[in-house]
């Protein structure tokens, strides 16, 4: 073909059609990018599980450990039994081994109760799923109307992802002889807000110390969570103050 002189060429370039080509890069990138999701989520359960394990291993040797006192215990009682003058080095004795029982007995219903915490994050009923308050826990302290609070917030089941949102806790009492309803931040001076923020993959603790108010009686404690998101879920739980000695 005849070229003038002076004008302009443009050039022509062949390339191979592919028309998948795209469209598997695509898939590959998506299928990695699952991959990382489904690694980390079974990365979280796995975690929890060895938890789970550790916890419930220490609670055996515990127990054992608890079975061994017991038998102790009754080898000195026989024994300051059998004694005329009784041993006073065998009573001291069998009241310090008492005293190791008792607070063995209390460490294992303290990682029960863990274990089963645990399991039930893991592993819940077919109706125990979502947001959930799993414990309000509420303890005096020693200035007088000081107390010591505890929430604990979880994700039950559904933790493949974050949730985040507000929780919101107030207190129903007397105030003089009028009924009233304070928040938080009232009796919290580190709360500022109407309610706390939480943000959390399987369980988060909420906790602080309170000072009630002068002429002002608790009966009641009510929680009120609301999680944000396309699956915000309302959640509320209300319980009794507790009475003196009593644990909620």
């Amino acid at each position: 073909m005849a070229v003038v002189k002076g004008s302009q060429q443009e050039r022509l370039v062949i390339r191979q059609y592919r028309p998948w080509e795209r469209f598997r890069r695509n898939l590959y990138l998506l299928l990695f990018i699952a991959a990382i999701g489904v690694g980390g989520y079974f990365g979280g359960v796995y975690d929890s599980m060895s938890s789970i394990s550790d916890l419930t291993a220490e609670r055996d040797s515990l127990q054992g450990s608890l079975q061994d006192a017991e038998r102790t215990i009754t080898t000195l009682t026989q024994r300051v039994g059998v004694l005329e003058k009784g041993g006073e080095v065998d009573r001291k004795a069998t009241e310090g081994i008492r005293q190791t029982v008792k607070e063995l007995k209390a460490q294992i219903s303290t990682l029960e109760e863990e274990v089963a915490f645990y399991k039930g994050i893991m592993a819940p009923s077919a109706d125990d799923k979502g947001l959930r308050i799993s414990k309000i826990d509420l303890q005096p302290l020693e200035t007088k109307g000081r107390y010591r609070y505890s929430i604990m917030l979880t994700q039950v089941a559904d933790n493949s992802s974050y949730i985040s949102g507000l929780a919101a806790v107030n207190f129903v009492g007397l105030q003089t002889t009028e009924k009233v309803i304070l928040p938080l931040r009232d009796m919290d001076s580190s709360v500022t807000d109407l309610g706390v923020k939480f943000r959390f993959r399987y369980f988060q603790e909420v906790s602080g110390e309170i000072q009630l108010p002068d002429n002002f009686t608790p009966e009641q404690v009510q929680v009120v969570l609301q999680s944000t998101g396309s699956k915000a879920q309302r959640v509320e739980q209300t319980i009794d103050w507790p009475q003196a000695g009593e644990a909620s």
